[in-house]
């Protein structure tokens, strides 16, 4: 049965119809998978892409009209259209999760930011610290110095400071060091002994623990 031109115009029409709407479907196949290649993307570098998925969203939203608009028009499509908004679906929420994990490490970088700088702050506030301690040992120590030239010359102070700075000695050490006689250094060590810096151990003399 031949058809009539009227027939085959409606025909033709409607065969281009049904192949612009495969196209359409298609080129909506190809944006899709385009968006789930940007959500592996976005996976990768969820910190600099809050402007891209704004922009992302509102594809996904110009694409859903889209395609229930195509709905309406193409009975024969509809599964293959509801299996796009199903997919499409999916991407939101790949997109929601992607989101609220990117809001919770924006949270845990500006805590970190603080605690950071309160890290910093307290080391700023040690380096002080420890420089006015340096700076207090090095007058201590010029101090010392100073003492220890007035001092050194008073055998007490000698042997007091012998002992500090060589450890336990026994009389007989220290008297030949002194070049003195072990009777004045006894006297020496007792008069030391009663002002509670040194102690006597056996044989041996050590500076007490207080002043090690």
């Amino acid at each position: 049965m031949s058809l009539t031109e009227s027939q085959k115009k409606v025909l033709e029409r409607l065969n281009n119809q049904v192949q612009d709407l495969s196209d359409q479907i298609k080129k909506k196949d190809e944006e899709l998978e385009k968006k789930e290649q940007k959500i592996g993307e976005l996976q990768k570098r969820i910190v600099e892409e809050n402007k891209a998925k704004e922009e992302l969203k509102a594809k996904i939203e110009q694409i859903s009209r889209t395609l229930e608009e195509k709905v309406k028009e193409i009975n024969k499509l509809e599964n293959k259209i509801q299996e796009i908004e199903h997919k499409n679906k999916d991407l939101q929420n790949k997109i929601k999760i992607l989101e609220e994990i990117n809001e919770k490490q924006a949270q845990e970088i500006k805590a970190k930011e603080t605690l950071l700088q309160k890290a910093q702050e307290t080391i700023s506030d040690r380096e002080i610290k420890i420089k006015e301690l340096q700076t207090q040992l090095n007058h201590s120590e010029e101090r010392e110095k100073r003492i220890r030239s007035v001092f050194e010359k008073d055998l007490k102070y000698k042997i007091f400071y012998i002992l500090r700075d060589a450890g336990s000695r026994s009389f007989e050490e220290l008297s030949k060091a002194l070049g003195i006689t072990l009777i004045q250094l006894k006297t020496y060590v007792s008069e030391l002994k009663s002002h509670g810096l040194i102690e006597i151990k056996g044989e041996n003399v050590e500076v007490a623990k207080n002043y090690k």
